[in-house]
Formats: structure tokens, C-alpha cells, sequence
């Protein structure tokens, strides 16, 4: 019987080092359990280390869950928009200091929705190198004549370059579309952080929307005085820049930092209503329970409690620049370990793993290739000895 052709395609992933499956893991705490083996989890984005049952239950102690749903079996269009969804909109919305914020079931689901709402033909969409996948799909699903180009990460000179051709072009034809800017804050892979002083002083000169996916960033990094884990743009624009940066579609997650569900985009009024018109993930998906909604907008309000935790992660970086001694220092609680190609990643991992630490490969094509490695996450409830610990086995890969 000849090949399937689902089997020459996994076959062909297992010569290059790309094969994936699932593992059924359960999670307790800082710990990952694979059957009854204990791994210490270096691949959890619960950064503020919130997953944890004390939480819970005074959430429930708390909350009147009662009249939670525990299912919402319609979309939000339909019968699916309970009370609870405009209480968190509203918390979110005052968190970012935006006039509106809306709600999806995933970051997943807003990034690849908003960009081919709010285009049109003749926009133009400068988007970073490195931004996450959702983003690239949400470039690819905007319309005929919307068109989307891609600058080199976190040069702000290749973008001005793209943003002055394109100026000068609009001014050539005496009309022309918006110019959208799309970058991540915080990015996923890297750990760097987007410069925001000079995407602002960009945006004075030449007046782009910004679309900011914070995803990594929120409740992990703001102010502590006021609006504190609203993320990298609050920070930012607290320390009184000369240019404010406006962030004119700014996401946040709920599912990392906030050990919950759902995510949003932060916007103007103007722009809330085009989306609940247009937006297809959120026109046609069933929407989120009200249990879920409820407790992550308890755990918006604890935002000023967990500042010793975002100080733990902070420390917990200074641990790993001490330890490991990188070429450039880690910015954030994101460190990527190289590795080079996806067969040393998988060494790595499994060496690792021999010694009690689960720490995920990242391959090509997630990453370019020859740029595997391994992504930890440092969280809250990371311990200095364990994490001395693995960066003393990671000293050993050279």
C-alpha cells in the first residue's frame, strides 16, 4: 500500500528534528508532573505564579459564584454578553487607560481579528520581524488592497526608511490610506523589549497608529504607584517622556501572567463598536463563562498586592545575568537559552530534564532556522537555589 501522505509529512518532520506531540502533564505549583515523574516547570508563563490554590479559594470565598455561569453557550452577539463581560471591559479599559476594551476568548483570537477589521483598502501595515504567529495570520486574513510589510526587528531605522517611502508616496497621489505600526512590547521568543521612546518619537513625526500586543508584558511590568501591571506602554509613558506614545489597539492577556483565560484589546469607543460589527472571532465564536470572567477581573483588583512578586522576578533576572553571564544581559523574566540547531535544542531539553527541570525546545520554523533553543520563563515562585541550580547545568552546554 502506497505512503499515506500524512505519513510522509510526519516522517519528513522527524528527519528534520520537528516532530511534535502531546504530553498529558498536571501542574502543581512550580512543579510539572509527567506520570509520577516531578519536573521543576521553567515552561509555565504564570510569571506572577497566580495559578495556585490559596488564590482560588479566596476568589470563591469572595465572589458570589452562585450566579456564575459555568458554561455561556451562545456567542455574545446573540445571548452570550452577561453582566460580567462589561464589568471586566470596564476594569481593563480604566487598567489601560483607554476609553473601551473588548474581550475574546484568546489572544489568538484578537490578534488575528482586529487587523483585517479595521483595514481597508490603501492601508498599510509595518509589522516587526518577530511578532507572533497570531499576528501574521491576522495580516494574511486583511483584505485585497490592504498591503503589509515587515521591518527588521527592533530597528527603528529600517522602519522610519518604510515610513518615509510610504509618506512620500501618499503625498505623490494626493490621498492614501492609514499607516499602522504592529509590534510586540515584550516578545515572546527574544525577551527583548520594543523601543518605545523611539517608536513614540516615530509616531510624532509621522502620526502611524500603533497596534501594542502586551501579551508577555501585562502584570508583570507598569507603574507600582498607579496602574501598576498595565504593562511597558504605562511604564513608559509614567516617566513623562517629551512624546507620549498612543497605542491606538492595545492587547493584554489573560491566559500567562494572570493564570486565567481570554484576552482583550484596550481602544476607543469609536473603534469597540466597528469591531463588534466586524470582528469574525468574536461575531462567531460561543463565548467565555462568566466564572472565568469574573476571576480575572478579581485578579485585575489584586494588582497593587502582587508587587512583591513582580520584585521577585525582577531579582530572579539579576539571578540568571549573574549566573549564566550572557553575551547581552536578559531585559526581562523571558530567557532564551541557544542551542543552535533543533537536534542540540532536544539534547539540551532532555539533559535537563535527566536532571528534574522541564524546559521546552523551541525549533524551526517557530523560530529561524539554526536559532533553536530553549525558552525559560522565571516566575514568582521560582526559588534562587533552583534556579541557580539549572543555570549551573546550563553552564555545561558551553
Amino acid at each position: 500500500m502506497a505512503e499515506s501522505r500524512e505519513q510522509q509529512i510526519l516522517d519528513a518532520l522527524a528527519a528534520q528534528g520537528n516532530l511534535r506531540s502531546l504530553c498529558t502533564l498536571r501542574s502543581v505549583g512550580t512543579y510539572i508532573y509527567e506520570g509520577e515523574r516531578e519536573y521543576y516547570n521553567l515552561s509555565s508563563n504564570d510569571y506572577l505564579g497566580l495559578a495556585e490554590p490559596a488564590l482560588q479559594n479566596r476568589f470563591l470565598l469572595e465572589a458570589d459564584v452562585e450566579r456564575f455561569l459555568l458554561g455561556n453557550p451562545a456567542s455574545r452577539l446573540m445571548t452570550g454578553n452577561s453582566p460580567a463581560y462589561e464589568a471586566l471591559e470596564t476594569a481593563v479599559a480604566d487598567l489601560l487607560g483607554t476609553e473601551r476594551a473588548l474581550v475574546l476568548g484568546s489572544g489568538f483570537a484578537v490578534n488575528t481579528g482586529v487587523l483585517p477589521a479595521v483595514t481597508e483598502r490603501g492601508d498599510l501595515v509595518l509589522a516587526d520581524k518577530l511578532v507572533h504567529a497570531s499576528l501574521i495570520d491576522g495580516l494574511r486574513l486583511c483584505g485585497a488592497g490592504v498591503e503589509w510589510r515587515r521591518f527588521r526587528h527592533n530597528d527603528m531605522e529600517h522602519l522610519e526608511a518604510m515610513l518615509a517611502a510610504a509618506t512620500a508616496a501618499e503625498a505623490q497621489r494626493g490621498h492614501g490610506g492609514r499607516i499602522i505600526v504592529v509590534t510586540e512590547s515584550l516578545f515572546s521568543m527574544d525577551g527583548d523589549f520594543a523601543p518605545l521612546a523611539e517608536l513614540a518619537e516615530l509616531q510624532h513625526r509621522y502620526g502611524f497608529r500603533l497596534y501594542l500586543d502586551e501579551a508577555h508584558a501585562f502584570g508583570v511590568y507598569g507603574p507600582e504607584e498607579e496602574r501598576c501591571g498595565a504593562g511597558l506602554l504605562a511604564a513608559y509613558n509614567a516617566g513623562r517622556p517629551e512624546h507620549l506614545l498612543r497605542a491606538d489597539y492595545h492587547v493584554v492577556t489573560f491566559g500567562k501572567a494572570l493564570a486565567s483565560q481570554g484576552a482583550a484589546v484596550g481602544c476607543s469607543d469609536k473603534t469597540k463598536r466597528l469591531l463588534v460589527n466586524r470582528m469574525r472571532p468574536l461575531i462567531f465564536s460561543t463565548a467565555l463563562p462568566d466564572i472565568s470572567l469574573e476571576w480575572t477581573r478579581f485578579l485585575l483588583g489584586l494588582m497593587p498586592e502582587f508587587a512583591p512578586r513582580r520584585e521577585r522576578i525582577r531579582e530572579l533576572i539579576a539571578l540568571v545575568n549573574t549566573a549564566l553571564e550572557p553575551a547581552a544581559p536578559y531585559e526581562s523574566q523571558i530567557v532564551p537559552i541557544p542551542a543552535g540547531s533543533n537536534e542540540r535544542a532536544l539534547a539540551m531539553a532532555g539533559a535537563l530534564k535527566a536532571e528534574g527541570f522541564w524546559a521546552t525546545a523551541i525549533r524551526h520554523p517557530t523560530v529561524p532556522e539554526g536559532e533553536a533553543r530553549l525558552r525559560v520563563s522565571l516566575c514568582a515562585g521560582h526559588t534562587p537555589y533552583k534556579i541557580e541550580q539549572f543555570a549551573t547545568l546550563c553552564r555545561q552546554f558551553g
